[in-house]
């Protein structure tokens, strides 16, 4: 069963962007390791610890990233690729809209080859920095800084893709995402930040999501990655075409008051492109002093036929 989820957000957006998850600048999209993450820690609310660790044994699902999205079009990353096209007309183009895509992942390009294309984000995403003031408790000293966060245009939001092994996992899964909308993603979240709406509806026949995930075979085809992917040594001899990301940041966890940075790990962007699906793995990255419990980075691929 695929899900396909839009996240309206309440208010402005605080996720890291780049190379780690502390860098201001989103880049617009959340990637499925953060997801992954925050759906864990609604987990456990509902059910005892020991079953995260079941589950990431044996992960009952797939998640993609969150791409952009605003009104009824629909936004994905840019295949990673070495030819004409990408060097001249798509190298500076992050998003491709969904059926530009689905002409690209056909080997159609002339339609691309004529259009103008620009990036979703500068016109459906803004920045806003808000003022705060911190106080010390000892000598009641103010300070003053700045917050910044992104808005989505009315309409717009974040989309990605769950593709469930086991159907049973389906109202779970529904219930911890509306609790994630009330406790929010991100950063900032005391002051209102990261809280959002969601819409959880099946991928049918009719869709166009159907034909992306479609299989298409041929002399050229390649595995397009719509999410992280922490690839064994063997799955990365298999890359055609990629951009790696080095993923940082600090434990959160409703288990434990500690706070350490959990290790970092190299992964694979998504719109890598693979000659064959990859399967990817869960990396380890506990710190060393941290006992509590187990911290897992998630890089599962999930991965699209196209015509490379």
């Amino acid at each position: 069963m695929l899900l396909l989820v839009r996240l309206k957000f309440k208010s402005a957006l605080r996720i890291g962007g780049g190379e780690t998850t502390q860098d201001d600048e989103f880049q617009g999209i959340l990637h499925s390791d953060t997801l992954f993450s925050a759906l864990m820690n609604e987990w456990v609310r509902l059910f005892p610890n020991g079953e995260v660790d079941k589950l990431v044994t044996d992960i009952p699902f797939k998640f993609s990233s969150a791409f952009p999205y605003y009104l009824n079009e629909y936004y994905l990353p840019t295949p990673i690729g070495t030819g004409k096209l990408y060097m001249e007309k798509l190298k500076e183009v992050p998003f491709l809209e969904l059926y530009d895509f689905l002409d690209l992942a056909e080997g159609n390009s002339q339609g691309i080859l004529k259009k103008e294309m620009k990036n979703p984000v500068d016109e459906m995403i803004f920045n806003l920095t808000v003022p705060r003031v911190s106080i010390d408790r000892i000598s009641a000293s103010t300070n003053i800084f700045s917050s910044t966060g992104w808005l989505f245009k009315e309409g717009g939001g974040l989309y990605f893709f769950v593709e469930l092994k086991d159907e049973t996992f389906r109202g779970n899964f529904e219930i911890c995402m509306r609790l994630l909308g009330q406790s929010g993603l991100g950063a900032d979240r005391s002051i209102g930040y990261g809280y959002f709406e969601c819409e959880i509806e099946e991928v049918n026949a009719g869709s166009p999501w159907v034909d992306m995930f479609k299989t298409r075979g041929g002399d050229r085809t390649a595995y397009y990655a719509l999410s992280l992917i922490y690839p064994s040594k063997e799955e990365a001899r298999e890359a055609i075409s990629y951009k790696s990301l080095t993923r940082r940041g600090w434990i959160f966890s409703r288990s434990s008051t500690v706070q350490l940075k959990r290790r970092a790990c190299k992964m694979l962007a998504e719109g890598s492109l693979f000659r064959k699906p990859i399967n990817g793995g869960v990396a380890s990255v506990t710190p060393m002093d941290f006992i509590d419990h187990r911290v897992y980075r998630y890089g599962i691929g999930m991965m699209v036929e196209i015509v490379s």
